[in-house]
């Protein structure tokens, strides 16, 4: 659970027309927590992550959003350091400790409870966290366009630098290259990127990769919209929600809300 207070931040989960248990599974944690949970889906047609994290911004009512995909764990004072760290005008971005399939199956509930994720990080990919830490203190200062690199997994930012553009194009379907859009609109609405990798981080569990997944992106779709002129504002954006249904729950949050 995250160390602050629970009337400090709401978890929307989106999902992307799935016909599984997701909705009662939501609907279950809901009951257990004293913050405001919602759930958000829409019609199944092919891998739309850009219009997954639109729908779960429109269902949210805070000023401050940190995007986390659903294979993340994060430790208990995530939140609280995003928090305390947030500048205007500046997005934070991340990555996470990436943990094979032998260690992922054995995380339990428990096992986050306790928080000692280092246990599950080899010392390789803590090489790795460091050296990428160092580079994107440097890449910060410089101020490039592209970097440290957007990876929509682990992303803050204020609410009002996402609405400026629109959100995420949701012409984006199938695997990548919705992140490296959207930070390149962000940077055209005059937002700055900074890491948070060197006071959180994330730990990536282990599954197989969705079928639409092609290395870079290379030849789909994508990777042509990403070569064309992009506005600032993308059209088919945030505003377009028409059929997205959404579950705000009851129970102990629901109580709060009508506070």
């Amino acid at each position: 659970m995250q160390r602050c207070g629970a009337d400090l931040f709401e978890v929307i989960v989106t999902d992307d027309g799935s016909h599984d248990q997701s909705e009662e599974v939501v609907a279950r944690f809901a009951q257990s927590v004293d913050f405001s949970v919602a759930f958000t889906t829409h019609p199944h047609n092919g891998f739309q992550l850009a219009k997954c994290r639109n729908e779960g911004v429109a269902a949210s009512r805070a000023p401050y959003i940190i995007f986390l995909d659903g294979d993340l764990i994060c430790p208990n004072d995530f939140v609280a350091k995003h928090l305390h760290n947030r500048r205007r005008q500046i997005a934070m971005v991340g990555d996470s400790i990436w943990m094979n399939q032998q260690v992922s199956e054995s995380i339990g509930v428990d096992e986050i409870r306790q928080g000692d994720f280092r246990a599950w990080a080899t010392e390789e990919e803590e090489r790795r966290m460091r050296w990428k830490a160092l580079r994107a203190s440097i890449y910060s200062r410089l101020g490039l366009p592209d970097r440290p690199r957007m990876k929509g997994g682990n992303i803050a930012l204020w609410r009002s630098d996402y609405e400026t553009i629109n959100g995420y194009d949701q012409d984006f379907v199938g695997w990548g290259l919705e992140d490296s859009d959207l930070q390149r609109r962000l940077y055209q609405a005059g937002v700055r990127f900074r890491s948070s990798m060197r006071w959180t981080r994330t730990h990536h569990m282990w599954h197989a990769r969705d079928p639409s997944y092609v290395a870079k992106a290379s030849g789909t779709d994508n990777e042509k919209l990403m070569r064309a002129n992009r506005p600032t504002r993308c059209a088919n954006g945030l505003n377009q929600r028409h059929d997205m249904k959404v579950r705000y729950f009851d129970g102990p949050s629901a109580a709060r809300r009508a506070a």
